[in-house]
């Protein structure tokens, strides 16, 4: 993921593909200000949040990446969180995922990605919560066990 602060620069970003990657895919994405380094990260199962954290860059990026060094707090899901997080697993048919969501400049959020596969080993130790049973209880019921 780079940022491309400008149309100079976005284009110099361009001049690198068929170098680099020429049949990669590229998704562009709005950069919004008022969330950079930092983001939400929702995890759901079986159509219910069951852990909220935010996540923030330590070193000035404008990823908030745990994996690239940044720090993770807990944070509570509002009305507004738990909807956005929940319809997107339900437009998406996902019993499990993590969504990510950036903070906008109208104090609300928006969905950034929804994850089909989510690490939760962090918000598991910062809220104490066993995530992985809830996820290994969702299957359970599924299956019909």
């Amino acid at each position: 993921m780079f940022l491309a602060e400008n149309r100079t620069r976005f284009a110099d970003l361009m001049e690198l593909r068929p170098v680099t990657a020429p049949t990669a895919n590229i998704i562009l994405q709005e950069f919004i200000a008022e969330t950079e380094g930092r983001d939400l990260r929702v995890i759901v199962v079986g159509g219910r949040v069951v852990g909220c954290m935010q996540r923030v860059s330590t070193d000035g990026s404008f990823k908030a990446n745990i994996s690239r060094g940044g720090r993770a707090m807990a944070f509570e899901a509002t009305d507004e969180i738990e909807w956005l997080a929940t319809e997107a697993t339900r437009v998406l048919n996902l019993d499990i995922a993590g969504v990510d969501l950036l903070f906008d400049e109208a104090g609300r959020f928006r969905i950034c990605e929804v994850k089909s596969a989510p690490q939760f080993k962090v918000m598991e130790r910062l809220e104490g919560r066993n995530i992985a049973r809830q996820i290994v209880d969702h299957v359970r019921i599924r299956l019909g066990g």
